[in-house]
């Protein structure tokens, strides 16, 4: 849709220019008229709803159980969470508290062949129309985007690798054309990329294995969540493995085991040394 096909009837296209632009703030009669001509509305596209006291006090719950996850701390998560009720949250807390428990149960183990259904239904309480095979052009909130990516390892643990490989590039495609200067888009652009490019590797399609790794790498570098980069760069270690390219592999192991030691990830350094021992000890080419 061009700028002149939203703007008409509503405002002029310069207007929209500069909204699109971040130079003017749309009066709230222009917003709504906007939205509903691309289909979606306030809460898809700015990820703002209107909250009464119970749902504003519960939302900030869930955000203090969310860091608890992160943090890995699952037991006490599934305490606070197992302490809510549900009957009187509406749909967006009630997807958050649904991702939460899947969340939990997808890391520590606990997770059985039906959480694909869960994390699907969870996305259809905001999504109920949603093809996940063409969501590319959905205006998704953080919490959908998480569901996604979450869907796409479920699947990929599950044995369906194509369907993992195709639900993950549509999310991706969904968030490069968001372009959303939240740090939540981004985190889950660099966990997605690297996990695609380990899924890709698994499936021994090296070149778009390290396609998606460098990805993950530009992403995690050009911006401020740099947490993951000893994954990805591990990775892309691995691939160059994979792909013959001995030398480079071990130079980047070689130069990254140190760094994880120096962060504290050793568990990972001892991880890529048995595999710089394992794998390129010998003579390299």
């Amino acid at each position: 849709m061009t700028q002149e096909a939203l703007a008409d009837g509503i405002c002029s296209p310069v207007s929209v220019s500069r909204i699109e632009n971040g130079n003017q703030m749309p009066s709230g009669k222009v917003l709504e008229q906007l939205l509903e001509r691309l289909g979606t509305g306030t809460y898809q596209l700015c990820n703002v709803y209107y909250e009464n006291e119970c749902q504003a006090s519960l939302h900030r719950t869930l955000e203090e159980i969310a860091a608890q996850v992160s943090a890995g701390d699952f037991v006490q998560a599934r305490t606070a969470l197992q302490q809510l009720s549900t009957k009187k949250m509406d749909s967006v807390n009630l997807q958050h508290t649904k991702m939460l428990h899947a969340a939990i149960s997808m890391q520590d183990g606990t997770a059985n062949e039906n959480i694909e259904t869960e994390l699907v239904n969870a996305l259809r309480l905001t999504k109920p129309n949603i093809d996940l095979n063409d969501c590319r052009r959905e205006l998704l909130s953080p919490t959908e985007v998480n569901l996604l990516v979450m869907l796409t390892t479920a699947k990929y643990m599950a044995g369906k690798k194509l369907e993992a490989i195709r639900t993950g590039e549509e999310i991706m495609f969904a968030l490069d054309r968001n372009q959303s200067r939240l740090s939540e888009y981004k985190v889950f652009q660099i966990n997605l990329a690297h996990n695609l490019g380990q899924i890709m590797r698994d499936e021994g399609r090296y070149q778009e294995a390290l396609l998606y790794a460098k990805k993950a790498e530009e992403l995690s570098i050009g911006g401020t969540e740099q947490f993951m980069l000893p994954e990805i760069e591990f990775g892309i270690a691995q691939i160059l493995s994979n792909m013959g390219k001995n030398q480079e592999s071990r130079t980047r192991m070689e130069a990254l085991i140190p760094y994880m030691r120096l962060i504290g990830k050793n568990n990972m350094a001892d991880l890529a040394q048995e595999y710089l021992d394992k794998n390129l000890s010998n003579d390299v080419s």
